[in-house]
């Protein structure tokens, strides 16, 4: 005998309504089979010999009653569930774009700049730093 099967050993399960209830909709959440049979104190081949149609049906309800509800949702004209359908099974997408304009509505100006230009440019804002630290009269500043 197993440990767990000497923890767990309910040898005459009978299971409740509630019972069955529970595990189909631990099945339809994701849940274990080991975690759902710990839940109800018994052993997992306990469970999969008791609830074996909660196991096998729970997932596919759940995705029938989710359909069912869109369908429900098509039917009383809702824009999401169109959209949620037609970017699912059509293809269907949204773009958004965003436009930009430069100063007084015109366009944007830009400017190129080389990489060569970029370095430069921080290598003098870093020796224009290091010249205004040092202190002219030779003395440390503290």
């Amino acid at each position: 005998m197993s440990k767990k099967a000497g923890i767990q050993g309910k040898r005459d399960y009978t299971p409740s309504d509630a019972d069955r209830l529970f595990v189909e909709r631990a099945v339809m959440a994701g849940s274990s089979i080991v975690t759902i049979a710990e839940c109800l104190n018994i052993h997992d081949d306990t469970l999969r010999k008791h609830f074996r149609y909660e196991i096998v049906t729970g997932r596919e309800r759940l995705k029938g009653d989710a359909i069912r509800v869109l369908l429900d949702s098509l039917t009383d004209n809702s824009l999401d569930a169109a959209k949620f359908v037609l970017g699912r099974v059509a293809g269907w997408s949204e773009k958004t774009v965003n436009e930009h304009g430069g100063i007084g509505g015109g366009p944007i100006q830009t400017q190129e700049v080389s990489a060569l230009d970029r370095i430069n440019s921080k290598l003098d804002g870093i020796a224009t730093r290091a010249a205004e630290d040092s202190d002219p009269s030779g003395t440390e500043r503290i």
